[in-house]
């Protein structure tokens, strides 16, 4: 897929010496280039519009609009969001809530449909068998294996949360110790983390097995680990919906809660929190009296 790049790569030799300086500022800020309309572009690059309207038709282009959506295209999931906004804007909030739910529904059944026991019961076996697991996650990412992170403690060795708590430097030791008997289990929606790509890398280094929790095998996060999970994540205002990954967590407990623990191990933790449990009796015990008449 031809990108701004190429096309004005493969034309510089002819561009003439004003229309060079735009070649070289679209080349320099691609991204802000995504974001801007003609005018906006012709302040940045000092130039005139009409300027502007021979650089693209000198590229083989037909006019600003092709122009702008092939610069677009290389950011097409960090411009979305944007795009969704500017939706939601023209949309009754009836309409949003209704597109919000429905999207998070169809995120969980897609993630459900997708979602085999024959992949789901190793994974649990392997974390249980883990000497530590690492849950590595930025943004939502992080709240999902936050939640993960409290839902498996009684049933795993060793947990860590590898949320940027404590900095970069902190999760890259503690990446550092790990090796070939542990297990990371790395998440990332769109927009995607840099910094978690990153971190695989750091820990395929050492021999550490990685597991993807992203929205699809497009996801930069799939070709880095040996398995991929996926928690289709569309949504039709926010950057991503994290749904289908609080309901991915939830069915990685409830397998590890039906095969890591008995009915009696349960019995001896309810009795442990009876004490703070809220029940009738103490709704009983601490309703105020009546004034007797």
């Amino acid at each position: 897929m031809t990108d701004l790049k190429t096309f004005i790569e493969a034309g510089w030799a002819d561009l003439s010496a004003t229309h060079k300086r735009v070649g070289a500022y679209v080349l320099s800020n691609p991204f802000l280039v995504a974001t801007m309309g003609i005018e906006d572009l012709a302040q940045g690059a000092e130039v005139s519009p009409a300027t502007i309207t021979r650089f693209v038709r000198h590229l083989g282009l037909r006019n600003y609009a092709e122009f702008r959506a092939i610069a677009i295209r290389q950011y097409q999931d960090l411009l979305q969001p944007i795009e969704n906004i500017g939706r939601a804007q023209q949309t009754s909030t009836a309409e949003i809530v209704e597109q919000t739910v429905r999207a998070s529904l169809d995120n969980v059944e897609a993630m459900a449909r997708g979602l085999s026991p024959e992949q789901l019961e190793p994974l649990v076996d392997r974390m249980v068998a883990a000497g530590q697991v690492g849950m590595l996650g930025f943004g939502s990412s992080a709240r999902c294996m936050n939640y993960l992170f409290g839902l498996t403690e009684p049933f795993l060795r060793n947990q860590i949360l590898l949320d940027g708590t404590g900095g970069h430097e902190r999760m890259a030791r503690l990446i550092g110790r790990m090796g070939p008997r542990d297990l990371i289990l790395a998440m990332s929606l769109p927009r995607y983390s840099v910094a978690t790509m990153e971190f695989v890398r750091l820990a395929r280094a050492s021999g550490v097995p990685c597991v993807a929790l992203t929205d699809g095998l497009h996801s930069p996060l799939h070709d880095l680990c040996d398995q991929t999970f996926v928690l289709p994540a569309a949504h039709p205002v926010l950057n991503s919906s994290a749904m289908a990954g609080f309901a991915f967590m939830e069915a990685v407990a409830s397998v590890l809660n039906a095969r890591y623990q008995s009915t009696s191990e349960a019995t001896a933790v309810t009795r442990l929190i009876f004490p703070y449990l809220y029940t009738d009796d103490i709704a009983s015990s601490s309703t105020p009296a009546k004034d007797s008449q």
